[in-house]
């Protein structure tokens, strides 16, 4: 248990100081975000370095930019992967295979994906809602699984991410109702 917190740490850590941020600057924004008390920090200094960073605005309340890096952090990682596992239906689908999938699983495809795609949880959250309710529709025909939802290995050996199509229908506001015509021929 103990290394699983270090990996998380050094995760987190890492992800801080690619954003720019020194760890004084992400536990305001932290602390901001959560309404709890800053201590021990100078913040005054965190303070005007994070509104000139477009971190925090003039009233200093969080960007968009600063919900991002805090809606993917760690300490949320867990609880969204597994509100995202079980978003789909705890059962086989038609091609045999259990829609859900193990968190670990999870957890190394989201990696992955947040590596390569920028969306926040709530977007992922949200298309993936979107996608479960489309294919319950059809009785979760074709459907893939939450992990293949995430990231798949295409013929030609690269990777897809059918969440990453869904996040993007989500993020631009498309309506996904199949509007089609059909014609009855007597």
């Amino acid at each position: 248990m103990v290394s699983k917190n270090i990996s998380g740490i050094n995760t987190l850590f890492n992800l801080v100081l690619k954003e720019g941020l020194t760890p004084n600057q992400f536990y305001l924004l932290y602390c901001i975000h959560n309404k709890i008390n800053s201590e021990l920090i100078n913040l005054h200094l965190e303070t005007r370095y994070l509104v000139s960073n477009d971190w925090l605005n003039v009233n200093n309340k969080l960007t968009a930019k600063a919900l991002k890096i805090l809606t993917n952090t760690e300490e949320h990682k867990s609880n969204n992967i597994e509100k995202y596992n079980n978003l789909f239906p705890k059962k086989k689908l038609p091609s045999g295979k259990f829609a859900r999938t193990n968190l670990n699983n999870l957890e190394a495809a989201f990696k992955w994906f947040f590596e390569n795609f920028d969306y926040t949880w709530d977007i992922v959250l949200n298309a993936t809602a979107l996608y479960v309710d489309e294919y319950e529709k059809k009785n979760y025909m074709y459907m893939q699984t939450s992990q293949y939802f995430i990231r798949k290995q295409m013929s030609d050996k690269s990777w897809g991410s059918e969440l990453a199509n869904w996040c993007t229908v989500v993020e631009s506001g498309e309506d996904i109702d199949d509007h089609y015509f059909k014609e009855t021929v007597v």
